[in-house]
C-alpha cells in the first residue's frame, strides 16, 4: 500500500514508521523539513524530518514493544514525585524524556521525504492510495490549552536546590501570596521537573485553561521565579550562567478535525492532533499515538474500524473532554484533592485514563475515583455545566430547545450505514 502522511510530528513520525514496517510506502510532507546530511544508511536524499521543538515525556510502561525499541530516551526516571500537597513516590512508572533527534531520526528512516505544504490532500493528486493528515491544529479562542514556561538549569545547580529528582507534578503554592492582580483570575498551576538533554527542566504548569496564552506567559514567569529565587537576579532577569535554555508551551488539546476512528473518507483519514489523540485534559499524545498506530493503520486498509470500535474510541474521547471541563473550573485547592486521589489509583487505571483509546478503560478508571469521596465531590460539583459545554443543547426548534445531545462525531457513529 502507498500512503501519504501530512505533517510530521511525532504522531506522523510514529504512523510512518509503522507503517513502513508493514513493507508500504511512504510520503511524508512538511513544510519545516530541513536540508541535511544524509547518514551512511539514507539513499542520499538531503532532505530531513522538521525539528521537534517541545519536550515529550512518557511513561514507557504505556508504550506498545516496538515503541520502546524503536525510540530513544535521554531519561529514564523508575519513580516519580507528585505533592498534593503531601508528597508520594509514584512507583514503577518509567517515565521518560524522549530524545527527540534521535527518535524522529530513526522514526522517519526510509520515507520518501518532501518540503512542501499540501493544499490538495485527495490522493490523486498525491499518487497515493490514501492520505493520513497529521498536521496541528490552530489554536481558537475559547479552545481548552495547556500553558507553561520553563527553564533548564544545569543538573548540579537544580540538585543544590533540592529539584535534581523528577517530579510529576507539585501542586504545593509557587510563593508566598503577593499583591498581584493578575493572581485573583488566574488558573492554578503545578512545577514539572524532568531531566532533558541540556539538563534539568523546571516548568511551571497549567494543565488546562481557556485563558489567553499571552495573559498567562508572563505569569507563570514569575510564579516560576518566586518558587526559585536562584533563577533571577536583583533586577528580577533570569541569569544567563544558571538558565541554559528556556521553553515555552501552548497548544489547544479540545480541538481536531474529526475523530480518527471515523475511518477513510474521500481517500483521506486523521490521525494525531488531528484525530483528536491530544489528551484533552492532560496535553499528552505520544503513547496514545504509538499505541493507536496500528489499528489505525489496519483502519487506512480496510476503510473503516467495526461499529463497536469506533463507539468505544468516541466514548473515551468525550468522556475526557469531561474531565477537561471539570479540570478547567477547578481552583487550585479542588485540584489538588482531585489528584490526590486519582494518584492513588493503580497504574493499570491511570493509565487507561491517560493513554488507553478504549471507552472501557476510561470510565473505568472515572467510576473508581468513586471510592474517593471526600476529594471528588468538590471536583464533580461542576458536573452539570461540564456536560452542557461537552454535549450541547439542542437550539433549532422549540420543541428541541434545552434537550441534550449527542456530539457530531457519536450522532454519525449511530446513523445508520447505507
Amino acid at each position: 500500500m502507498h500512503i501519504a502522511i501530512i505533517g510530521l510530528g511525532p504522531a506522523g513520525a510514529v504512523l510512518a514508521h509503522r507503517a513502513l514496517s508493514r513493507g508500504w510506502t511512504v510520503d511524508g510532507y512538511d513544510p519545516a523539513c530541513v536540508t541535511g546530511t544524509a547518514g551512511p544508511d539514507e539513499e542520499g536524499s538531503d532532505i530531513q524530518a522538521p525539528a521537534w521543538r517541545s519536550t515529550y515525556g512518557v511513561s514507557i510502561v504505556d508504550l506498545p514493544s516496538w515503541a520502546r525499541t524503536a525510540m530513544t530516551f535521554s531519561a529514564v526516571s523508575p519513580d516519580l514525585l507528585v505533592h498534593t500537597p503531601t508528597p508520594r513516590l509514584l512507583r514503577n512508572w518509567d517515565y521518560a524524556m524522549i530524545d527527540r533527534d534521535r527518535t524522529r531520526h530513526d522514526l522517519t528512516r526510509g520515507i520518501r521525504l518532501h518540503r512542501e505544504r499540501v493544499t490538495d490532500l485527495s490522493p490523486d493528486a498525491l499518487g497515493v492510495d490514501v492520505v493520513v493528515d497529521c498536521r496541528g491544529v490552530v489554536d481558537r479562542p475559547g479552545s481548552i490549552r495547556q500553558v507553561a514556561y520553563g527553564v533548564v538549569v544545569p543538573p548540579k545547580l537544580a540538585e543544590s536546590w533540592g529539584l535534581g529528582d523528577a517530579e510529576f507534578m507539585d501542586w504545593r503554592p509557587a510563593g508566598p501570596d503577593v499583591p498581584d492582580a493578575r493572581e485573583q483570575t488566574a488558573p492554578p498551576s503545578f512545577l514539572y521537573i524532568q531531566p532533558v538533554e541540556k539538563g534539568i527542566l523546571l516548568e511551571e504548569t497549567v494543565l488546562a485553561t481557556r485563558q489567553r496564552t499571552r495573559d498567562l506567559l508572563p505569569l507563570l514567569r514569575t510564579r516560576l521565579h518566586r518558587r526559585i529565587p536562584a533563577l533571577v537576579d536583583d533586577a528580577g532577569e533570569e541569569v544567563e550562567k544558571v538558565v541554559t535554555d528556556t521553553e515555552t508551551v501552548h497548544f489547544p488539546m479540545d480541538r481536531r478535525r474529526r475523530g480518527w476512528y471515523t475511518g477513510v473518507q474521500d481517500g483521506i483519514a486523521v490521525f494525531g492532533a488531528a484525530g483528536g489523540l491530544v489528551h484533552p485534559a492532560t496535553g499528552y499524545s505520544v503513547a496514545a499515538a504509538a499505541r493507536t498506530a496500528d489499528r489505525m493503520l489496519d483502519m487506512v486498509e480496510a476503510g473503516s474500524l467495526p461499529r463497536r470500535a469506533r463507539l468505544s474510541a468516541a466514548t473515551a474521547y468525550h468522556l475526557r473532554r469531561f474531565g477537561a471541563e471539570l479540570v478547567v473550573r477547578a481552583d487550585q485547592q479542588v485540584l489538588l484533592r482531585f489528584f490526590d486521589a486519582f494518584f492513588r489509583l493503580p497504574h493499570h487505571l491511570q493509565s487507561g485514563y491517560l493513554a488507553g483509546q478504549g471507552g472501557t478503560p476510561v470510565a473505568l478508571a472515572m467510576v473508581s475515583l468513586a471510592a474517593f469521596p471526600r476529594q471528588m465531590l468538590p471536583f464533580l460539583r461542576q458536573t452539570p455545566v461540564a456536560l452542557r459545554a461537552v454535549f450541547g443543547t439542542r437550539q433549532s426548534s422549540p420543541a428541541g430547545r434545552g434537550r441534550p445531545t449527542l456530539p457530531g462525531g457519536l450522532r454519525t457513529l449511530l446513523r445508520p450505514r447505507r
